[in-house]
């Protein structure tokens, strides 16, 4: 009776302990990865700095894969309100970021942008005035998306009547046929020129404040622990650091 006894008892210990080594707390990483995955939708002028500030987060969080969509804010707003898998959301407007406010009901001013005369320094503008020249071929972002409302309203300001012979997607579509050298001159951020180096220069508008825009994130009601970190990581002083290096500012435009 006894050794049944016993070996009833080291039964029982025995699915103890195969319970235990089954648990999930025994081998940590199974299953964690797709809860620490962050998918981030970013305006297109954030590429080269969010790109480089996404390699730095993942180093700092091995095991954790950043997906960006890089964009106009207000078509990845509207993506994100009919439903896509957006965890986190960088718009360069307000008005974008506005526009998903049941996804994201809270989001925090992250850096702002200002849009300048581009165009090729072989081939200089004298005056932003220039533009009004119908023999300058140039473009802008189309008047829906960020970089087009800044433009709009900082053309209008420096009495521009000139038209554009095209109206682009996004920003990046503008860049691309700038430094293309398909036109003479293009309205693009800042942080545009800066990218494209020495061959390209820009003339300042004179009403800074009509030409800036400032740029808010946040993560949607639906992500994970690690949106939240990302978004703080972007706030910290080493994720703007990212942000100034590109040309950003770190100071908010009052509009």
């Amino acid at each position: 009776m006894r050794t049944k006894y016993i070996g009833a008892i080291f039964a029982v210990l025995g699915l103890a302990l195969a319970g235990c080594s089954s648990s999930p707390q025994a081998n940590p990483s199974v299953g964690a990865a797709p809860e620490s995955n962050v998918t981030v939708f970013a305006a297109s002028s954030l590429t080269k700095a969010f790109t480089e500030l996404g390699k730095a987060f993942e180093s700092e969080h091995p095991g954790v894969k950043v997906t960006f969509s890089f964009g106009a804010s207000s078509t990845l707003a509207e993506q994100i309100a009919a439903g896509a898998p957006a965890d986190v959301f960088a718009s360069a407007s307000k008005k974008s970021m506005d526009a998903v406010s049941a996804q994201i009901p809270t989001s925090t001013f992250m850096a702002s942008n200002r849009v300048v005369a581009a165009f090729p320094a072989t081939n200089p503008l004298r005056a932003i005035s220039d533009l009004n020249n119908a023999s300058v071929k140039w473009i802008q972002c189309d008047h829906q998306v960020p970089c087009g409302a800044a433009a709009d309203a900082a053309l209008t300001a420096e009495g521009v009547t000139g038209t554009p012979i095209s109206l682009e997607p996004d920003v990046k579509s503008v860049v691309t046929k700038l430094t293309a050298l398909e036109v003479d001159a293009a309205i693009v951020y800042i942080t545009d020129v800066i990218a494209a180096g020495e061959d390209f220069q820009s003339l300042e508008f004179a009403d800074v404040l009509k030409a800036t825009t400032n740029y808010p994130i946040g993560k949607t009601t639906t992500s994970n622990e690690m949106a939240q970190q990302f978004v703080d990581f972007v706030l910290s002083a080493k994720g703007q650091k990212f942000l100034t290096s590109a040309g950003f500012s770190i100071e908010q435009a009052i509009q």
